[in-house]
C-alpha cells in the first residue's frame, strides 16, 4: 500500500491500522512516534520530546479556561469541524491519548493541548469528547475538582451529541472512573462503569 500510493492520502487508512496494531502489542512509543510523524504530514506539528513541560502545562490551562466560560447551548451549538486534514488528524491523535493515558504524562499533555487546540479553532468532531475526558482526568490529578467536573460534563455533552459509540468506554472511564469518585458518591458511578465495559468489549 505504502509503495503503490499515488498520493499522501492513500496511507491514512494503513498507517491508521498498522499504529492501532503497535499498540496491541504494546509498543506504545512506536505508535506514538508514527502517529506523530502522519500527523506532521497534515499540519499538526507534535513530537514525542517535550522540552518544557511546564509551557505546554501553562498553555493547556489558558485553553481550560476559555472552556470553563462555555455554556453547554454555546458547546452544543459550536461550529462542527469540516477542515478535512484537521478531521483525519484527530483521528489520529484519539488512539495516542489512549497509548499515553498511564505510560507517558508529559506526552499526553501534548497530545491534549493539540486536540484542545484544534477543537477550539476548527470546531467540534466526535474526538473532542475524548479530549475533553481527557483534560477532565488530568485537571483531577491537579485536584482542581469543580473544573474537572464542569469539563467532564462537557465531554458527556459531546459523547451525546455525536453519539459516538466508538468512545463511550474512554469517555466515563475518564469520568466515571477517575473523576466523579472526587465529586459525587462512587455508587453513581457504577452503572456507567459497567455499561462502559460492556460496549468497550463489544467494539
Amino acid at each position: 500500500i505504502f509503495a503503490h500510493a499515488k498520493v499522501y492520502r492513500d496511507k491514512l487508512r494503513a498507517y491508521a491500522t498498522l499504529i492501532k496494531a503497535l499498540g496491541a502489542q504494546h509498543k506504545l512509543q512506536d505508535a506514538t512516534d508514527m502517529g506523530f510523524g502522519v500527523l506532521s504530514q497534515l499540519g499538526v506539528q507534535c513530537q514525542s520530546s517535550l522540552p518544557d513541560t511546564s509551557a505546554v502545562l501553562r498553555d493547556l490551562m489558558a485553553l481550560k479556561s476559555s472552556l470553563e466560560k462555555l455554556s453547554d447551548v454555546e458547546l452544543l451549538n459550536s461550529r462542527e469541524m469540516v477542515n478535512s486534514d484537521m478531521v483525519t488528524a484527530m483521528s489520529f491523535l484519539q488512539p495516542l491519548l489512549l497509548y499515553n493515558f498511564l505510560s507517558n504524562g508529559e506526552v499526553l499533555l501534548k497530545i491534549v493541548f493539540h486536540m484542545l487546540y484544534l477543537t477550539l479553532k476548527y470546531g467540534i468532531c466526535e474526538e473532542s469528547c475524548c479530549c475533553l475526558s481527557s483534560l477532565s482526568a488530568v485537571i483531577c490529578r491537579m485536584k482542581d475538582y469543580d473544573a474537572s467536573e464542569r469539563i467532564g460534563q462537557l465531554a458527556i455533552l459531546l459523547l451525546e451529541k455525536f453519539q459516538s459509540r466508538k468512545y463511550i468506554s474512554y469517555v466515563h472511564c475518564c469520568v466515571f472512573g477517575v473523576i466523579r469518585g472526587w465529586t459525587r458518591h462512587i455508587k453513581m458511578s457504577i452503572e456507567p462503569l459497567l455499561s462502559a465495559h460492556q460496549i468497550g468489549m463489544q467494539t
